[in-house]
């Protein structure tokens, strides 16, 4: 009976026990006070957990449709260029993705038949991005400006050729195709940088493939998005004081010109295809033909100089970002990679700046446009006093430390502080968001 009774209290306390449990879970759900508590706590982790996504929406600019099953890679820039996740498109074009540091600089990558359509971010979204379809060809396409910059440098001919190619098509789409541009190098030339700059995109490195039809021809594979695509090819060659330079051009180009020291003279061999203005110790030739088509009128270099900086022309420039794709770790810059300025603007901003205005004076605005222009977008951030528009100009600034890092345009000493400083003022904007 003992034994029985014993064996009897035992297995009822655990019972007794539960019960006890469930007594005060009932009590607890059943408080007023705890309630507000419990759901207040619900919706902050809630919130959290949404802070750290990146959502948004892909649209198909040609169809005027969702873009459904498209890749979205998600890019961060604070240690180079880093895949950090990527996702589909649903149905209607969404998509989510995971975001492990809100505080660094990322930009979002749409992949549509094989084309790459990116979009810096600022915030946690929404973000809207168009893609087109791609065609091996568009008809009439042309160039607005097309501007030349030759000096001198020791024993050397340095030529910039920088040309703004416009893509009207109606309905818009993306002509992706091997030989998009081709460009002719002179005799002996080698080259420095060529990079590129899509519409609503930022500069990139990009390799030149030399092509069979000849020495000296190279093509450039990079798509031709609807918009404004801007090219600019660096080389150099061996320079005597004298040569007589054969220029071909990829597309049709409305305004064409020729920008060279005031010291150097400035020669047509075919009278009539060239008129010569100046200023600020350069002078452009500008062609007559309108459009230039084909093959550049040829024309004579003689004598040295160099083309004097502009204000400001000479600070913080900031080098192209590498068009291979991102990977896990930091990628070596492409060997064709030079320092130049990472432009952030919409490409309409340069058709704006251009239009209505003759090439001489714009050959000035353009030069300016190309390398001075580090600072401008964050500046215009802070002045519009919208709500998070000064943590998206440090974002901005991070950026751009970050890009000048990867390619080794900056010192060890100047990255740290430059890093240091720029993350305790994003603390700072942080803080006073967050009160």
């Amino acid at each position: 009976m003992i034994g029985q009774a014993a064996s009897g209290s035992l297995a009822c306390a655990p019972t007794a026990r539960r019960g006890r449990r469930d007594d005060r879970a009932f009590a607890y759900m059943n408080n007023p006070i705890k309630i507000p508590v419990l759901a207040l706590f619900v919706l902050c982790a809630l919130r959290i957990a949404a802070a750290q996504t990146i959502t948004g929406n892909v649209h198909n600019g040609s169809t005027g449709q969702p873009a459904a099953g498209d890749d979205v890679i998600l890019i961060r820039l604070a240690q180079g260029m880093q895949e950090e996740t990527r996702t589909k498109t649903g149905p209607d074009g969404e998509f989510t993705l995971p975001l492990k540091s809100p505080e660094a600089p990322y930009f979002v990558r749409v992949l549509h038949q094989g084309v790459n359509y990116d979009q810096t971010v600022t915030g946690t979204g929404p973000v809207k991005i168009e893609i087109y379809n791609a065609v091996n060809k568009i008809p009439g396409l042309a160039g607005s400006l097309g501007i030349v910059r030759v000096e001198s440098v020791g024993t050397n001919l340095k030529i910039i050729e920088m040309y703004a190619i416009s893509n009207t098509s109606n309905p818009p789409v993306t002509q992706s195709r091997p030989d998009n541009f081709e460009i002719t190098l002179p005799d002996r030339a080698e080259f420095d940088s060529v990079e590129v700059r899509s519409p609503r995109g930022i500069w990139v490195n990009v390799t030149p493939n030399l092509t069979s039809s000849g020495k000296g021809k190279y093509s450039i594979n990079f798509p031709l998005r609807p918009g404004g695509t801007l090219f600019k090819i660096a080389y150099h060659l061996p320079y005597a004081g004298e040569i007589t330079l054969h220029l071909h051009l990829a597309y049709p180009i409305n305004e064409f010109g020729v920008m060279l020291p005031a010291a150097m003279r400035f020669k047509a061999l075919r009278p009539g295809t060239f008129k010569i203005v100046g200023g600020q110790g350069r002078k452009v030739a500008e062609a007559i033909a309108s459009p230039l088509t084909g093959d550049v009128p040829a024309f004579q270099i003689i004598g040295k100089g160099n083309i004097p900086d502009l204000p400001a022309e000479s600070k913080n420039r900031t080098p192209a970002v590498s068009n291979q794709p991102p990977s896990q770790s930091t990628r070596a810059p492409s060997p064709v990679a030079a320092p130049v300025k990472v432009e952030d603007r919409s490409s309409k901003e340069l058709w704006l700046l251009i239009g209505g205005s003759s090439v001489s004076i714009v050959a000035i605005l353009v030069f300016v446009f190309w390398w001075t222009r580090r600072r401008a977008s964050p500046a215009i951030a802070v002045k519009s006093g919208k709500p998070g528009s000064h943590l998206d100009a440090l974002k901005e600034e991070l950026f751009q430390l970050e890009s000048e890092r990867l390619h080794g345009s900056i010192s060890v000493e100047d990255y740290a502080a430059s890093k240091e400083a720029l993350n305790q003022s994003i603390q700072r904007a942080l803080a006073r968001e967050k009160s």
